[in-house]
């Protein structure tokens, strides 16, 4: 049932949305870059990856933190990167393993991914993407909601791994709006330092 309060919060998060890509869009590419590789070596530094090894990522679009650099130096010092597959709206996405020779696909949205066929895999840290985020661990997605699907899927089957944001320091916002299906993120990776959760 769409209550009032939930089409606000749905207006808010669509003006947020325009906004939010418009400031990322923004930042230059050389910035980007460096600022990839950076929140790379914050990853690195911060997470607990060489006890929860293997580690959900993403594949970059357009403007996005560039996960590459961080795919990459996981997969050398041993952890077992994942990237994610779709499988149709309304669905959860499911993680396979990733190393570099992995041919990608295009699927929907034009986002790469691992081709059908790859067994799935259960990650122990997930690193998501997303257009803002807020020091309650809110997060703003591009609103077809398949990491808070995911999220209680993993859930469902008994698996908790750390949530984690994967982002440029210039997506934080004061207050992200935020309705009953939106799953709270454990912490935030960005180039100038982790974001604890209050």
């Amino acid at each position: 049932m769409t209550t009032t309060a939930s089409v606000e919060i749905g207006e808010r998060k669509r003006a947020l949305r325009h906004e939010l890509r418009s400031r990322r869009a923004l930042l230059p590419e050389a910035t980007r870059a460096e600022s990839s590789r950076e929140a790379a070596r914050v990853a690195l530094r911060e997470l607990p990856w060489r006890q929860r090894t293997t580690v959900a990522l993403f594949w970059p679009l357009a403007d996005e933190i560039d996960t590459r650099p961080l795919l990459h130096a996981l997969h050398w010092l041993g952890a077992q990167p994942l990237l994610p597959r779709m499988h149709g709206k309304g669905r959860p996405l499911t993680f396979h393993a990733w190393q570099p020779e992995l041919e990608l696909t295009h699927g929907p949205f034009q986002v790469r991914e691992p081709s059908a066929g790859l067994p799935a895999m259960m990650p122990e840290l997930v690193l998501a993407p997303l257009l803002a985020f807020d020091r309650g661990g809110r997060r703003l997605g591009y609103g077809a909601g398949f990491y808070d699907m995911t999220f209680a899927a993993l859930a469902a089957a008994g698996s908790s791994p750390r949530r984690v944001g994967f982002c440029f320091a210039c997506q934080e916002i004061d207050s992200v709006p935020a309705d009953a299906t939106d799953i709270a993120l454990d912490l935030v990776i960005t180039e100038t330092g982790p974001r604890e959760i209050a």
